[in-house]
């Protein structure tokens, strides 16, 4: 039968292909305003900048590597399973 848990995965990675340019711009607009003297100027401004920046880098990072997890995730799951292998993952979600 069908595998559950790969149709899940695929789902998942779907609706997640829709939002990783959102989420990975997330802190853009923040970091550029504390950045370009609009909101805050001064020492402490520059150093939550940096602190914004940084964190808005590596979100993208972070971002940028869940799609080829959930592929690498996809393609070890087999694509048939047995009727109990089915019924145990559709118990356990």
């Amino acid at each position: 039968m069908p595998n559950p848990r790969k149709a899940d995965l695929r789902k998942l990675r779907n609706d997640l292909a829709k939002e990783v340019e959102s989420l990975s711009r997330a802190l853009k607009g923040p970091a550029e305003d504390i950045g370009g003297d609009k909101v805050w100027v001064g020492k402490n401004a520059r150093s939550w900048h940096r602190e914004l920046a940084g964190r808005h880098r590596k979100l993208g990072e972070q971002v940028g590597r869940l799609l080829p997890m959930l592929d690498a995730a996809i393609r070890d799951e087999p694509e048939k399973v047995s009727a109990a292998q089915a019924r145990t993952y559709q118990r356990s979600v």
